[in-house]
């Protein structure tokens, strides 16, 4: 990178919320995991504790200087704190080992979180208190919830899951109603310990779901979500990976602000809701971060932001999914260094000089 940032992270990211005038778009590649690496941490050591979290989010954060620092492990965190057994393997993310609902009898036992004393949650919080202690002037500190549709799945296992949304919708809309309050309760928590919280609902994908069950099962609980979110004055950020095509309108009226998108192509998600929404997206995060090279992970940034930076409602460049874990040093470079480049303001103003 031969030119100096005029702006931090956080000072950017303002501006963009208050509307005033900016040096470029934002980049901001999803690191989640990843963020391990910058200090050698297995997996499992990343995720039971939070000031291994929050060291490895610091570092990774001055050793890259990305525009917004997450803080995350797996998107069951909240399934796991209302009862769900995880299972943590030494160095990848956690997975689910025993959902909490196996039987109608269990629903009894269902209850909201309490963020400072259930499962993980106290892992995070202090995750996120230490990174806004150590870097919260010069960035966001995002943590990343699963929404109320993926935690229900996660209480009630997937598979299951899918299938009751035909046969028993009754404990599908129990479960979400309880997700959905858990989901508030780590809002609040979060936004005390200074962080900014967004939301992930990769399990209502249209890769799974149809629209119809989109608008009858995720909706409803995802306007709820960002209009508590909203209630604190911040905006709403809803991911969803996979294929979003069918469901991206639904996404769009779920009230949150920016979508983050992952296998739809940035001009048809701009045709179809790009008025509406700001979007985020979509470098793949396989073919590109994991597989490719900086050449071809420069192509696809330059890709992106022919297609998306003109949105009405705004554009932040992003990877469409999770960046992998063993994603390659060099890679990570490429993908800031070309995104800093080839979004500075007026878009394509030095392209020619590259």
């Amino acid at each position: 990178m031969n030119y100096v940032e005029k702006m931090t992270p956080k000072e950017r990211f303002q501006a963009i919320l208050q509307g005033r005038e900016v040096d470029r778009l934002l980049v901001s590649p999803l690191i989640l995991n990843f963020a391990s690496r910058s200090l050698g941490l297995k997996i499992r050591d990343f995720c039971t504790n939070g000031k291994n979290m929050g060291d490895a989010n610091v570092a990774c954060f001055k050793k890259y200087r990305h525009d917004v620092v997450y803080i995350f492990s797996t998107t069951s965190t909240v399934a796991e704190a209302m009862g769900t057994k995880m299972h943590f393997p030494e160095d990848d993310s956690p997975q689910v080992e025993t959902p909490f609902i196996e039987t109608k009898e269990d629903l009894k036992k269902l209850r909201p979180i309490d963020p400072e004393k259930d499962g993980r949650l106290p892992v995070y919080l202090e995750a996120v208190k230490w990174c806004v202690d150590a870097i919260g002037n010069e960035v966001f500190i995002v943590p990343v919830i699963g929404a109320p549709f993926t935690t229900a799945a996660a209480l009630r296992g997937t598979e299951i899951f899918i299938k009751e949304l035909y046969t028993d919708p009754e404990l599908v809309h129990t479960l979400l109603k309880v997700s959905t309050q858990s989901v508030k309760n780590l809002i609040d928590a979060y936004i005390k310990a200074g962080g900014i919280p967004v939301t992930v609902e990769p399990v209502a994908t249209g890769s799974m779901i149809s629209e119809k069950h989109f608008r009858e099962f995720a909706l409803p609980y995802l306007k709820e979500v960002y209009a508590h979110i909203h209630s604190h004055g911040i905006p709403g950020v809803l991911h969803i990976c996979g294929k979003t095509k069918r469901v991206i309108q639904c996404m769009a009226e779920s009230g949150a602000d920016i979508l983050s998108i992952d296998n739809i192509d940035l001009l048809e998600a701009k045709k179809l809701v790009g008025d509406k929404v700001c979007l985020m997206g979509n470098v793949s995060p396989s073919d590109g971060m994991l597989k490719g090279n900086p050449l071809t992970i420069k192509g696809m940034i330059r890709d992106c932001i022919m297609k998306a930076a003109d949105s009405p409602k705004g554009f932040v460049l992003a990877t469409g999914c999770e960046v992998p874990i063993n994603t390659p040093h060099e890679n990570m470079v490429a993908f800031l260094d070309a995104g800093r480049q080839l979004a500075r303001l007026p878009i394509q103003q030095n392209w020619h000089a590259e």
